[in-house]
């Protein structure tokens, strides 16, 4: 999975920090429609929350709330992505063979829905409610390796390691982070990104949502060294961002985490099309 020395990657991010209404879904989706048209046209990539077309469901919506990934959310985004010829990341309410997911949905503009990752670390009010995934993966996009994951996941050091082992160049995060955990956040990304040595992202969702939580803002960018390239406040905004994601292996020539660790932990690494994924053993 080495990438050819030298050559470099240029992406342009732009994040679309935003507010949600709980149980809107056309709504939602038709907010996140108009940021994609609205998008800059030097952008290559629109990240959007967690669980951004419907918040976060309960027993008794979740049904309401869920969407299969041939549903409307999923052909939506595939429609807008082609048109305004950008990729599009995003949270969604995934329902499969009467299990619900919280997934994301990474969508190429010219492929399409190119590949899906589904929450492995519940939060409270994930529990009992959606039923984990059970790999982490990392996409080969535009000569760039890149992995996903979702809010809570990133406060484990484990789920940054799998990515790294994954090669991956950049993690990209989508989130719904509340008060008083803010700051939580802040530092789990900026330390997921210096010990395993790539770039880092999450774009979070703001306002009040219908059970009385307060989303923290703050979506950032920051460096193989933590250090924040970007940052939002708590209001809705967008902030776009250029980077070389392989520019990582400069942070690599005085020293290699992932090579120089004293304990070693086995994992196995599976090849599905262009894609790799760590399986989490059942």
């Amino acid at each position: 999975m080495d990438h050819e020395k030298g050559e470099m990657r240029m992406l342009t991010l732009e994040l679309a920090q935003m507010s949600l209404v709980d149980g809107d879904i056309a709504g939602n989706l038709e907010k996140v429609i108009t940021k994609i048209r609205e998008a800059k046209s030097t952008s290559d990539l629109i990240i959007f929350p967690e669980t951004c077309f419907s918040g976060f469901p309960t027993h008794d919506n979740a049904g309401d709330y869920s969407q299969s990934l041939d549903g409307e959310i999923v052909k939506a985004l595939e429609k807008e992505a082609k048109a305004k010829g950008i990729a599009v990341l995003a949270g969604i309410c995934e329902v499969e063979n009467g299990h619900y997911y919280n997934s994301s949905v990474f969508i190429d503009a010219e492929k399409g829905h190119i590949a899906t990752y589904r929450k492995t670390h519940m939060w409270l009010t994930d529990q009992g409610l959606f039923s984990p995934g059970d790999q982490f993966v990392a996409l080969e996009w535009r000569g760039i390796r890149v992995g996903l994951l979702i809010c809570f996941d990133i406060e484990f050091p484990e789920s940054g390691r799998a990515n790294a082992l994954l090669d991956a160049d950049l993690l990209l995060v989508v989130n719904g982070n509340m008060d008083p955990y803010g700051e939580t956040h802040r530092t789990a990304i900026k330390a997921r990104a210096q010990e395993n040595q790539f770039y880092a992202a999450f774009v979070n969702r703001v306002g009040m949502d219908s059970f009385g939580h307060q989303f923290a803002g703050g979506s950032c960018v920051v460096d193989p060294f933590g250090q924040t390239l970007c940052e939002a406040g708590r209001d809705e905004m967008t902030l776009q961002i250029a980077i070389d994601p392989l520019k990582r292996r400069e942070y690599q020539k005085d020293y290699h985490y992932l090579n120089e660790r004293a304990l070693q932990y086995r994992h196995e690494i599976e090849i599905e099309g262009k894609s790799s994924v760590i399986k989490i053993p059942s």
